[in-house]
């Protein structure tokens, strides 16, 4: 799957943050309006399925404009817990600075699906690290989950270390959703709303324009039956996809063909866009 957005150049400060506290409304009008690629950066992405056992993914968006760029490889493990379904998302990512040639290396939280039985709603939680080699900073973020009584949903907690000196420079907390504080040791704080973050819609080919195995055309006879509301057909549908995923599987094993992902290629336990931004020296 591949698809792009477009930012406007004056929704992004020059310290590579977006532009807070602006209507979003106002925000997406300034977007459909430009009609000079030049006033936008593009936000290009591409994920795909990079292997079947296990089922890992892999995600890659980059901004050539702000030499900006992030790589993940992720699978899910699941289990039931009641009335919800816990999903530990195994894998890390890393996001690439090539104005400062940093590399970011970070793990991803667990999910949680609430109340499955009846309205149901998601959150996140567990501990999630983020490290920088050449910096020496790295981060400790822990997502919260609600308590059975009481207490705030979608709370987040951080700590930023100076490792040379095992010195914590900035705390921060909030709601990973909401209104995130940040404090720092010098004294400093900031407040990001992330409600209030600009709203970019995404471009993507036609499907009949699409390959054949990308997501909305692959997917396309499953997802019009359930927007009608006919699980039946869905399923109907979904079976026949599975199975005839089944009898490619089968050919390959019976040729010793290996699975060989489009644009992904495999990198010591991870894997890698085939043609990252830290690659083409920005």
């Amino acid at each position: 799957r591949k698809m792009k957005s477009e930012v406007p150049k004056d929704e992004v400060r020059a310290n590579s943050t977006l532009t807070i506290g602006k209507d979003q409304a106002k925000t997406q009008q300034a977007f459909e309006s430009s009609k000079d690629p030049t006033e936008c950066y593009k936000v290009r992405f591409a994920a795909e399925q990079v292997s079947h056992h296990p089922p890992v993914s892999g995600f890659y968006c980059e901004c050539k404009e702000r030499k900006i760029c992030a790589n993940a490889h992720v699978w899910t493990k699941s289990k039931f817990m009641g009335m919800s379904i816990g999903v530990t998302m195994a894998g890390e990512g890393v996001l690439f600075l090539g104005e400062h040639d940093e590399e970011y290396v970070f793990t991803l939280p667990c999910a949680y699906a609430r109340s499955i039985l009846t309205v149901p709603w998601v959150e996140l939680g567990g501990k999630v690290s983020i490290n920088c080699a050449k910096s020496g900073y790295s981060a400790a973020v822990t997502f919260h989950t609600k308590p059975f009584y009481g207490g705030k949903v979608h709370r987040v907690t951080a700590e930023v270390k100076y490792n040379p000196t095992n010195t914590i420079v900035c705390k921060a907390q909030g709601e990973w959703n909401g209104t995130l504080e940040f404090t720092y040791s010098n004294g400093e704080t900031k407040v990001i709303d992330t409600t209030k973050l600009p709203v970019i819609r995404k471009k993507i080919r036609p499907i009949k324009k699409q390959g054949l195995f990308e997501s909305r055309r692959l997917w396309e006879l499953v997802t019009n039956a359930l927007q009608d509301g006919n699980i039946g057909a869905a399923t109907e549908y979904k079976h026949l996809l599975e199975e005839r995923q089944r009898v490619e599987e089968r050919q390959r094993a019976a040729t010793n063909t290996l699975w060989k992902p489009k644009y992904f290629r495999k990198e010591g336990d991870g894997w890698v866009y085939y043609s990252p931004l830290w690659k083409t020296h920005c």
